[in-house]
């Protein structure tokens, strides 16, 4: 975690639908833990390299986590991205 001394405003909305896009499939997520932009920078990063993830964007306020991606992810895949971070993908 980050080592902030507040307590994290994550909400415990599970992850939902993907949707279709263009893009690609969007998938939001939430993510308990995060408070703060470095503590985004490490999901981030290690969202990023899981296989056919295209784009990251987190709301730190609201611990949302949206992943566009090549096709649908694996929700272990993610969640396990997630856990190296340090953090914990609510389900």
């Amino acid at each position: 975690m980050c080592g902030s001394d507040t307590a994290c405003a994550c909400a415990t909305t599970p992850v939902t639908e993907p949707s279709t896009s263009v893009d690609g499939t969007r998938t939001v997520y939430q993510v308990a833990g995060m408070t703060c932009g470095g503590c985004a920078g490490r999901v981030s990063r290690q969202l990023i390299e899981v296989p056919g993830v295209r784009d990251v964007s987190i709301d730190v306020a609201t611990g949302g986590v949206t992943v566009t991606s090549a096709e649908t992810l694996d929700d272990d895949s993610v969640a396990a991205a997630v856990a190296a971070a340090g953090y914990q993908l609510v389900r």
